[in-house]
């Protein structure tokens, strides 16, 4: 963002500026100083919960980005329920019919939709959906139909990751003795079945962590697509308008989900799998 061409304060003050303007409003916002101190002070504010102030706007990045974090977190958290719940069972499912027709058109169909980026899919959908059906809006946001779109972008690409993994490790258990033993003990196939997706969890879990960054990524570009007010929408323009305080702080809010997230994750891993607390414990 420093080094890209393009001023901040020449696009805040306009083209008709001169020299002595651009310093004074530099020094003002303390633009002026060596990034290394930049750097610092920013560093020591956040310490406070200041995310310092946005350059074209003129207000707290944090209201700012709690101002539109709603729109992004919904689409998010809807596509992430999403997945899990298609993704995981459909895993499972391929995974107990293995070599049958069932299994062959999953898997088909997680090839097809991973072959698909989210700014191919997003066209598509809004093509079958809105143009030719009808039956969903567009763009913009407002009420329920308004994010069935954009959750749909992000739900089918993950959920086809999820389908994977869940089949692979599924079927990798299903060949371990425990579970032998358990069917030669007399337990019903759906005990046996939901055993072995317990022991699958832990797997599922942290794939799905590692695909938190590409749902964070994938919402920004979706909002874009059907002109969603949410992050992806202020940082497009922060970009334009090289307002480092919001990119910094938009960057800082993504990566603060992702480590709660995976800290979370990794705290469940421990309590469904025992194994693991054991190997922490050492």
């Amino acid at each position: 963002m420093r080094i890209a061409p393009g001023d901040p304060i020449e696009k805040l003050i306009g083209d008709n500026s001169n020299a002595a303007e651009i310093i004074a409003v530099k020094k003002d916002l303390g633009l002026d100083k060596p990034l290394v101190t930049q750097f610092k002070i920013y560093i020591l504010n956040i310490t406070h919960l200041d995310f310092g102030q946005s350059i074209s706007k003129g207000k707290p990045v944090f209201d700012l980005v709690l101002n539109h974090i709603g729109p992004t977190f919904t689409i998010a958290f809807f596509a992430i329920v999403g997945a899990m719940l298609w993704g995981v069972s459909g895993g499972v499912l391929v995974g107990y019919y293995k070599s049958s027709w069932v299994d062959y058109s999953g898997r088909l169909i997680t090839l097809l939709i991973l072959s698909l980026p989210v700014f191919s899919l997003a066209p598509i959908l809004v093509l079958f959906f809105s143009i030719k059906l009808g039956v969903l809006p567009v763009s913009e946001w407002g009420g329920f139909l308004h994010g069935v779109l954009p959750v749909l972008t992000l739900t089918l690409p993950l959920g086809a990751i999820l389908l994977r993994v869940t089949r692979n490790k599924f079927l990798e258990e299903n060949k371990a003795q425990w579970i032998e033993v358990l069917k030669a003990k007399g337990m019903s196939e759906f005990s046996v079945t939901w055993r072995g997706f317990v022991v699958c969890l832990p797997t599922i879990l942290t794939v799905l962590g590692v695909q938190l960054s590409v749902v964070l990524a994938g919402t920004m570009i979706t909002e874009m697509i059907f002109d969603i007010p949410g992050m992806g929408a202020l940082l497009l323009e922060a970009i334009q308008n090289r307002d480092y305080p919001v990119v910094q702080g938009i960057i800082l809010y993504s990566t603060t989900i992702y480590l709660v997230v995976y800290f979370v994750i990794d705290l469940l891993n421990v309590y469904i799998d025992p194994r693991l607390k054991r190997v922490y414990e050492q």
